[in-house]
């Protein structure tokens, strides 16, 4: 008795709907009323007109050429729609087999979130605890650019801060973070990590910003793991080669995220640990990140979103043309 709630809602009757009635059952409908128009035709043959009386022959011979003429007819018919009723149970055995991966993949999506935990602050809220954190991590990216004389483009300074917060620094930490910012000068990336690994600075930032955990340690088993199983969800759908409305199905996955996960979401696509995102078009063609909030990222200290996007991507700016 499976049956998703999004199959439940196509199922529904609605105006469009109404008239995909008949664009779906118009082999049917074709077919009784060539039925119906070939039965009657005979009425209009000599045997049964022109004079009082029928002519039994006439009309037996014309009956028994009718007779197997439309037969054949019917009996090709129902082979026509005994095979469109096969294709049709197949394809709802496959909508079913795809749903219940799907509705799998979803609710392991939530037990992932339900399982993200650093020092008591776990599920959704870790998210914005995280943002705080990033965003503290911008001002140090910031401030080493700045000493080091090395300007830095908006994607550049997210690129290297979303690494900050992903790797941490420590004893393979530092290692792994200074590996991923190979494309930046050496003198640099030893700045900034010398700066994010000082206890003193992580002491303040925890104070400062009220975490309850101490900073720039690394995130990358929670957030490797959870952008993992995101991308596959979405992959899974994408890949499907069955009738069915995808966007529908990655909407609903897209519902399961708060503003905060899209905004770390769009700050990890921007990155090469991401660039898949952007790479399939995921990012666009399902608007992972449309209900990120206006001015949720500074456009001028932070990110503008604006300039990655078309105009009309973002919910609130369909919000704000329909005022």
């Amino acid at each position: 008795m499976h049956m998703s709630l999004i199959h439940k809602k196509q199922s529904a009757k609605s105006p469009t709907q109404a008239k995909g009635w008949f664009h779906e059952h118009w082999i049917e409908i074709l077919i009784l009323a060539v039925g119906l128009i070939a039965m009657n035709l005979i009425f209009i043959a000599e045997a049964f007109r022109a004079t009082d009386t029928v002519n039994p022959e006439g009309a037996g011979q014309l009956g028994d050429f009718v007779g197997g003429y439309v037969g054949t007819f019917f009996a090709l018919a129902s082979v026509v729609l005994l095979t469109s009723t096969l294709r049709n149970q197949r394809r709802s055995a496959q909508v079913l087999n795809f749903e219940a991966k799907y509705f799998e993949l979803l609710r392991l999506h939530r037990d992932n979130v339900a399982e993200l935990e650093v020092q008591g602050v776990a599920g959704r809220k870790l998210f914005v605890v995280l943002v705080r954190e990033f965003r503290s991590a911008l001002e140090i990216v910031k401030q080493i650019s700045g000493k080091n004389s090395l300007p830095l483009s908006q994607k550049q300074l997210m690129h290297i801060t979303y690494n900050c917060l992903f790797f941490g620094t420590g004893p393979n930490s530092s290692r792994m973070l200074n590996q991923s910012l190979s494309d930046f000068p050496s003198g640099f990336a030893s700045d900034l990590i010398t700066k994010l690994d000082s206890l003193t600075v992580k002491q303040s930032i925890q104070n400062e910003k009220k975490l309850a955990y101490v900073p720039f340690e690394g995130h990358q088993s929670r957030l490797g793991h959870y952008y993992r199983h995101l991308y596959q969800a979405v992959r899974y759908v994408d890949q499907q080669t069955i009738d069915i409305d995808k966007y529908q199905y990655v909407k609903t996955i897209r519902a399961q995220l708060s503003n905060h996960e899209q905004a770390l979401l769009l700050l990890n696509s921007l990155t090469p640990i991401g660039s898949n995102w952007w790479r399939q078009g995921f990012i666009e063609k399902y608007r992972m990140v449309q209900n990120i909030p206006k001015d949720f990222f500074d456009p001028k200290t932070e990110l503008d979103v604006s300039s990655l996007f078309q105009s009309g991507y973002f919910e609130w700016e369909e919000n704000e043309s329909a005022t």
